[in-house]
């Protein structure tokens, strides 16, 4: 299981694992599940000189569209099982 910090925006850490890393369209993305808590997050990942940026997705329709296609991914992968978490939990 891959772990990463990142820093909210009271700049405390939070660890999260990494669940699932994607891609729609020329966008990469990562689900990531805080080590605390029962709900996913998605973060656009951005290359940017050798590291990987983990930028929120402020545009809720853009969100909504991620959350949508992550979510079909998981099921189909699961055997059509609906998944237990909201990743719309920011």
């Amino acid at each position: 299981m891959d772990k990463i910090i990142l820093y909210d925006e009271n700049n405390q850490e939070v660890c999260f694992k990494i669940v699932s890393t994607f891609g729609v369209d020329d966008k990469d993305y990562a689900a990531l599940e805080p080590l605390n808590d029962d709900f996913i997050v998605i973060f656009e990942m951005i290359k940017n000189k050798g590291e990987i940026i983990f930028k929120s997705i402020d545009n809720q329709e853009e969100l909504k569209e991620i959350a949508d296609i992550y979510e079909k991914m998981e099921r189909e992968q699961n055997g059509c099982r609906t998944t237990k978490k909201d990743i719309r939990k920011e």
